[in-house]
C-alpha cells in the first residue's frame, strides 16, 4: 500500500526497526498496565499458542476490567502463569480449569460455566445414566444463567438471585457426586475433578463483580488469533516482546473505547521527548 499509494519503499529489516523502536516506547506504559493488573481484585486469564522462530512457544493473557496485558512465554506452565499473574497474586481468578492455575487457592476461583456447559453437554451425549446425569446438568446450567442474566440486568434483585441459587447449587452438586460415583469412567473422571474444585464453582454468586464465564478473555485473546492465523508468528525475543506490547495497548483501547493510533502516536512522540507518555489504566487516562 505504502508503495503503490505513496511511493515509499520498505525493507523488512526497516520495519523491524520500526518495531524495535515502537516496543521501547511501550515498554513502560505496557510494565505499568501488567502491575495493575497484577494487584486487581478480579482477572480473567487465558492462553493460546504462539510462535517464536519456528518453536512452540505460548501468549497469556491477564484482563481487570478495561485493562488486558499479554506476556509470551516458553511453555504452557504453572511458572507461565505466575509471571503472568503475579506470584503475590490475592484477587479472584475467573479461567478455565487448566491445570496451571491450580496453585491458586480454589477459595480464590472461579471456573468458567461455558467450558463447564461444553463439559456437561458431553456427558449428556453418552448413553444410560450418564446421559441423564449430563441432560439434568445441561438443564440447571441453562437454568442458571437464566437467572444471571436477569441479576445482572436488574430484572431479578440479588437477594433473589442468592435464593434461587442456593437450590441449583445443591442440585448441581448432587447430579456431580452420582456421576462420580458412576460407572462410566470418563463421566466419572471429569465430575471428580469438578468436585475437587467446588468451592470454585460459586464465587460469581458469593462475590459481586465476579462473572460465571470467561468471555472477557476469550474476546480479549480472539484479535491475536486471528493475527497469528495470518501470519508466521515472531523470529525473535524483541519480535514477540513488540506482539506482547502492541496488542496489550489494542486490546486495552478497543475495551475502553480508544483509538490505538492515537494512542500509538502519543506514546512514540513522548518517547522522543515531545509531551507526555499515555496511561492505559483507566484512573490515569481519565484524569488527563
Amino acid at each position: 500500500m505504502l508503495a503503490d499509494l505513496f511511493g515509499i519503499e520498505l525493507s523488512v529489516g526497516a520495519i523491524s526497526e520500526g518495531e524495535a523502536e515502537i516496543g521501547a516506547a511501550l515498554q513502560d506504559i505496557v510494565q505499568q498496565a501488567h502491575v495493575h493488573v497484577q494487584q486487581a481484585g478480579v482477572v480473567h486469564a487465558d492462553e493460546t499458542g504462539h510462535k517464536q522462530g519456528g518453536c512452540r512457544h505460548w501468549l497469556w493473557l491477564v484482563v481487570a476490567g478495561t485493562v488486558a496485558v499479554f506476556q509470551t512465554a516458553a511453555t504452557r506452565s504453572a511458572q507461565a502463569a505466575r509471571a503472568a499473574l503475579g506470584e503475590r497474586f490475592a484477587g479472584i481468578l475467573v479461567s478455565d480449569r487448566y491445570g496451571a492455575y491450580a496453585w491458586v487457592e480454589t477459595a480464590r476461583r472461579q471456573l468458567c460455566w461455558a467450558h463447564l456447559l461444553r463439559d456437561f453437554t458431553k456427558i449428556a451425549e453418552r448413553s444410560g445414566e450418564s446421559g441423564r446425569i449430563g441432560d439434568e446438568l445441561v438443564a440447571c446450567t441453562q437454568r442458571m444463567f437464566r437467572f444471571w442474566h436477569w441479576a445482572r440486568d436488574g430484572t431479578l434483585s440479588r437477594s433473589m438471585f442468592t435464593c434461587h441459587m442456593r437450590f441449583l447449587r445443591h442440585r448441581i452438586e448432587a447430579l456431580l457426586q452420582q456421576g462420580a460415583q458412576g460407572r462410566h469412567a470418563e463421566t466419572a473422571r471429569t465430575c471428580q475433578h469438578i468436585l475437587r474444585l467446588r468451592q470454585a464453582l460459586w464465587s460469581f454468586v458469593d462475590t459481586p463483580g465476579v462473572e460465571p464465564t470467561n468471555n472477557l478473555a476469550e474476546r480479549t485473546l480472539r484479535s491475536f488469533v486471528i493475527w497469528r492465523k495470518i501470519s508466521f508468528g515472531t523470529q525473535s525475543v524483541r519480535g514477540s516482546h513488540y506482539v506482547e506490547r502492541i496488542m496489550t495497548v489494542v486490546g486495552s483501547c478497543k475495551l475502553q473505547g480508544r483509538n490505538p493510533l492515537t494512542f500509538l502516536t502519543q506514546a512514540i512522540q513522548a518517547h522522543w521527548g515531545d509531551g507526555v507518555a499515555p496511561s492505559l489504566i483507566q484512573d490515569s487516562f481519565a484524569a488527563g
